[in-house]
């Protein structure tokens, strides 16, 4: 199994329709993370060659990219963080098409 933490995850916060940047938290006032892909990081064998994936909140413009996904971030901690929505789950449409989840702090 995988961790959040394994991944490099960074929270960020929208700055307009087009454009973020990172931020050290709370949580709460994040509108987003960035994480490296959990499958492709296992295929590396780590971060080299691995892309990284941003999963935005519900309060982020529906303009801003990557879209249409939104999740609710549950968690007091990178560590025990969940992205919850309609079916919870991160689906890449293209490239490596990863498909998974994120529940408190883990890539099952």
């Amino acid at each position: 199994m995988i961790t959040l933490l394994d991944l490099e995850p960074r929270l960020l916060k929208a700055i307009d329709a087009h454009s973020w940047r990172e931020v050290d938290g709370p949580i709460a006032e994040a509108d987003g993370l960035c994480f490296l892909c959990p499958v492709c990081f296992l295929a590396n064998g780590g971060a080299v060659g691995t892309h990284s994936i941003i999963c935005w909140t519900p309060k982020v413009s529906p303009d801003m990219r990557p879209r249409p996904g939104r999740w609710n971030m549950r968690g007091t901690s990178l560590a025990d963080l969940s992205l919850v929505a309609g079916s919870s789950s991160i689906l890449l449409t293209s490239g490596c098409r990863a498909h998974f989840f994120i529940t408190n702090g883990e890539i099952p």
